[in-house]
């Protein structure tokens, strides 16, 4: 593993060419007033280099090389500009900016071969920005994604959820961080994506197949993450961000300075997190769901004429209790004790413990992720080279056994290596086109007291060629891709006590035989977007995905606590490959905005896990004298998803202080190989969602108080009765309606600097009871006097964010 990672480190050498000194200079001021705009961000997408206008408005980047290259021009309460720009010699270039709530011209670089506007991509793409993210509330960096459009999550309390795009999640989403596939046991239902929320700057989501780009695992989308761009030149900045949250009383915090001095950027973060248990009106405090999180993460690198070179570090840490929602006849919360050398009992939980912060020995998880990563670009005339690779740890700790407290029972040590090359080649007749290939290694081995499935390691490697050409009204772009996955999975034994391990000492019977096989397949994508009038335009795409089999799903044989369930796999898996169609249209005007998207997507030897019954039809337990979780097996059938999504914002042109935006999102799904009514759907469908938000804004009040925003968000979910009853699986869903208010302003000293930014959210105001259908803790233990089943979500929460910039330099 190390001599792979010294032997790619040393590829990422950069090569400098010798290239002309440029530069871009010009002035960004307000389109109506003809003024100066103050702060406004002027950014090279591919080159990562940008600069803040001054008081007269007036902005300049040096050291550039030749080429065309994306600049995008951002300020708050305005409408951002995005242009081409070719670099011949030194340009000047004046920008206007217009006062508005409607974001229409949005860069993305997640699944393109290079820079591009969403409003030009076939495939739809949703974002969210900083200042999205801190104008709304989130218990994780998962939850505060999980209302964009066509996305949702499947939850296990409030610290852990796990992404969902379009009802496909688990293996079939890709999440990348900072061009680095992030790779953390996301098979597992409970395995959520351990990235810093705090750290993160902007997200992008692929609804739909994002295997051209990325491999196996992107049949259902992708999800990046990107940190902040470093500041423009002799620049030291800082920040500190505070963060409380009143249900469970988590207390966050996160600090953070980057720098650029000639060229040589670099940042530093450091995040904590400390969250007791969350309440609801019908659960009270729910006990095992307090967590706490430590952080750190940082960059270095050079940014030169010739493009960058940036090393990146990160390290997540996170404790979380386990929720296994047992309860006595009361109804109390019930958790295991040992009451002797080899007996243990259940006990009610004190209020003591339900107001404790502590993590429960014998029942938690301890989480890591470790990464280092290399980033480069380089400029090669009018071309350009990228490289970037990556190595990871996870760790994945459960501690269940109440006789070894402090005793991992299972423990998935996971190590990555990942590349990512592409070849930008020159454009020939209007034809943009990237040449490039990405994979990866992975190994995987236990280090607990027990086994869930066996030691494994992998190898992906895959080669694409991408392109896209603009003919007027007509914008064209596609690709096609070929992979292969070579897998290995080792044997797994069985003890006298049913335990199993991955050696053969102390064994009686050998359980999985080993698995070895090679996953091959060819995947593409073809589409475009078409202005019909300066207002409307229409989109399409055809895209083919391709997911190789999960280890788990081929090899799991044991009890997975975090999960409530004993896992059996299926070592006749076979490779998903979907079909999937989008058809889309958008009308943009100076007042209206409106986004239509439809899809259909065709999946192929689906892989779900059904719950197994014994002959009496009641849930089996494979060993109950251990433990009482059922059972359930992995098994392939045939599936077709449908739905879409609308988004509609309203910003009056002569009322541009208030903007109204609704959202809805459907997704529709059945198994095309069930036998009975039953089983037709298939199961963590989200309910059909709608979302609508009223906002008001305000440039400046009394002086000291800038870009005052109060917003009232209210979410409906409707019933979801499209349901897995085969085997008692699922469950039907009510539903339910959440009414949200957020406000806040930037606090200026005596000098018209920020100060101070506040921003405060009230999430189910009314504290409403209820479970989402994609709560997995809906499934545990009744409540024997009230009736109720499993554990409810959480309720009203007031959310309250201070900001504090610094400017040292």
């Amino acid at each position: 593993m190390e001599k792979r990672l010294i032997l790619l480190l040393a590829l990422l050498l950069p090569i400098t060419p010798l290239l002309a000194q440029l530069s871009i200079s010009g002035k960004v001021v307000d389109e109506q007033r003809q003024e100066a705009v103050i702060g406004a961000s002027v950014y090279i997408t591919e080159l990562k280099k940008g600069t803040s206008t001054a008081a007269d408005g007036s902005y300049r980047i040096t050291n550039l090389p030749k080429g065309t290259f994306t600049v995008e021009v951002r300020s708050l309460s305005y409408q951002s500009v995005i242009q081409r720009v070719t670099l011949n010699e030194s340009l000047q270039k004046d920008f206007t900016l217009a006062v508005s709530a409607l974001q229409m011209n949005e860069v993305v670089v997640t699944g393109a071969s290079a820079t591009t506007l969403i409003k030009e991509s076939p495939v739809p793409i949703a974002t969210l920005s900083r200042l999205q993210w801190l104008q709304s509330s989130s218990t994780n960096l998962i939850d505060a994604v999980g209302k964009l459009p066509g996305m949702s999550q499947l939850s296990t309390g409030v610290g852990l959820s796990k992404p969902m795009i379009r009802g496909l999640g688990f293996n079939r989403v890709i999440t990348m961080h900072d061009g680095i596939r992030q790779e953390d046991n996301q098979w597992g239902e409970e395995h959520a994506i351990q990235v810093d929320e705090y750290s993160v700057d902007r997200y992008e989501v692929i609804r739909g197949a994002g295997s051209l780009m990325y491999g196996s695992d992107g049949l259902g989308g992708v999800i990046s993450l990107i940190s902040a761009p470093h500041p423009e030149e002799g620049k030291v900045l800082g920040s500190v961000l505070t963060n409380y949250q009143s249900n469970n009383g988590m207390v966050g915090f996160s600090g953070m300075v980057t720098g650029n001095q000639n060229g040589l950027v670099w940042r530093a973060r450091g995040s904590h997190k400390n969250a007791g248990n969350y309440r609801n009106p019908y659960d009270g405090r729910v006990f095992g769901s307090n967590y706490n999180e430590t952080n750190g993460s940082g960059m270095i690198g050079v940014t030169r004429k010739w493009g960058y070179s940036h090393l990146y570090m990160s390290s997540f840490n996170q404790n979380i209790n386990i929720i296994d929602g047992t309860r006595d006849s009361l109804g109390r919360f019930t958790r295991t004790v040992r009451v002797g050398d080899n007996t243990e009992a259940l006990i009610p939980v004190s209020s003591q413990e339900l107001d404790s912060r502590r993590m429960n020995q014998s029942s938690y998880q301890q989480l890591g992720n470790h990464k280092i990563s290399l980033n480069n670009y380089v400029t090669l005339g009018s071309s350009s080279l990228s490289f970037n690779a990556g190595y990871s740890q996870n760790h994945r700790r459960e501690y269940v056994n109440v006789f070894q407290p402090g005793v991992p029972t299972l423990y998935f040590f996971l190590q990555t290596l990942y590349y990512d090359l592409r070849y930008n080649l020159p454009a020939v007749s209007g034809w943009e086109t990237t040449i490039g290939s990405n994979g990866m290694y992975q190994q995987m081995n236990n280090r607990g007291e027990e086994s869930l499935y066996p030691d494994y390691h992998l190898m992906d490697n895959g080669l694409f060629v991408f392109t896209r050409k603009k003919y007027g009204r007509l914008n064209i772009s596609g690709g096609v891709r070929a992979d292969r996955r070579a897998l290995s999975i080792q044997k797994l034994y069985v003890d006298a006590e049913g335990k199993f391990q991955t050696t053969p000492a102390g064994s009686v019977e050998e359980r999985f035989k080993g698995f070895g096989n090679t996953f091959a397949n060819a995947t593409g994508s073809l589409g475009a977007v078409y202005t019909l009038t300066g207002q409307l335009s229409v989109k399409a795409n055809l895209a083919r995905g391709f997911r190789a089999p999960s280890v788990s799903e081929i090899s799991s044989n044991g009890e997975h606590a975090g999960t409530f369930r004993y896992e059996i796999g299926n070592p006749d898996q076979e490779s998903e490959v979907s079909f999937q169609s989008d058809l889309g249209f958008t009308f943009e005007s100076n007042s209206l905005f409106v986004d239509l998207a439809l899809f259909q997507n065709r999946i192929q030897n689906y892989s779900y896990s059904e719950k197994v019954l014994n002959s009496q039809g009641q849930d089996s337990i494979v060993n109950p004298s251990v433990s009482n979780v059922p059972t359930f097996r992995y098994t392939q059938g045939n599936a077709q998803l449908w739905g879409g999504e609308l988004v509609a914002t309203l910003n009056p042109e002569t009322a541009r202080w208030v903007s109204f935006t609704s959202a809805f999102s459907l997704v529709r799904a059945r198994n095309l190989s069930a036998k009975n009514d039953s089983a037709r759907y298939l199961p963590f469908m989200p309910a059909p969602r709608f979302t609508s938000t009223l906002k008001f804004t305000r440039q400046k009040w009394e002086g000291s108080l800038t870009n005052l925003y109060f917003l009232i968000d209210f979410e409906y979910y409707w019933p979801q009765n499209q349901v897995l009853l085969a085997y008692n699986t699922e469950r039907t869903t009510p539903d339910y309606g959440l009414l949200n208010l957020g406000f806040g302003t930037d606090i200026l000293n005596g000098s018209g600097n920020t100060l101070l930014s506040l921003y405060v959210t009230a999430q189910n105001v009314t504290n409403k009871a209820y479970q989402n259908h994609q709560n997995r803790l809906r499934y545990l233990d009744d409540n024997q006097i009230t009736g109720r089943s499993g554990v409810y979500n959480i309720g009203r929460n007031i959310s309250i964010k201070a900001l504090v910039p610094l400017r040292f330099k």
